[in-house]
């Protein structure tokens, strides 16, 4: 209910900028603040109500956030393999996604867990996963990459994690594309910022 009410309030008077780090920031107050508490009430009350699918779904959402953030950090911290971060990152998103589908059915809990995971993975390094980010899709949508199909490109920018911190960075290659030509399809960048739209707001 609380979280509805921040809503509204941006929808009414605030710039639709603010909405996601005021409910991020919302859900941090209400919620993630109170968890060992939440725990150790609830928990109780779980065992001794034998709530054995409750139970379960604890401690798998626990286990996979662990492995996310555990496998993700070799990936993120290793300096020498920063040329490489990115394309790993989207593959283990991928694979995730994939059991996240297949093993899970989409659930929405095991969704969140694994975008919060990710999201701890990207601020490891300050700007660095950020800047790596936005360096790739510039890249991709450079026309030296004119051999890759309008399909295979569009497959690209939906795996692309979509995330506030690169934000900074994506503005100010896109701005460099634009002014020299060097964009390999405005149809491209569209979508690309309609993604960013939809992820960060206007």
């Amino acid at each position: 209910m609380r979280l509805n009410e921040e809503n509204e309030r941006c929808l009414l008077y605030l710039d639709a900028f603010t909405r996601k780090p005021l409910i991020a920031t919302a859900e941090r107050q209400l919620l993630e603040r109170h968890i060992p508490a939440i725990l150790d009430k609830g928990f109780m009350m779980l065992m001794d109500g034998h709530r054995i699918e409750d139970l379960q779904r604890m401690y798998s959402l626990q286990a996979i956030s662990s492995y996310i953030r555990r496998t993700g950090q070799s990936i993120v911290m290793d300096e020498e393999k920063d040329k490489d971060m990115v394309s790993s990152l989207l593959e283990f998103k991928a694979s995730l996604d994939s059991i996240l589908e297949e093993s899970f059915s989409k659930n929405e809990a095991f969704c969140n867990t694994i975008k919060d995971s990710f999201e701890h993975l990207i601020n490891l390094r300050q700007n660095r996963p950020a800047e790596l980010i936005a360096k790739f899709l510039d890249e991709k949508l450079r026309d030296g990459n004119k051999g890759t199909s309008e399909e295979e490109l569009e497959g690209t920018l939906d795996k692309v994690l979509g995330k506030d911190v690169f934000e900074a960075f994506y503005k100010k290659d896109l701005a460099k594309r634009l002014l020299l030509g060097k964009s390999a399809s405005i149809d491209a960048e569209k979508s690309m910022i309609s993604k960013l739209k939809t992820e960060c707001g206007s």
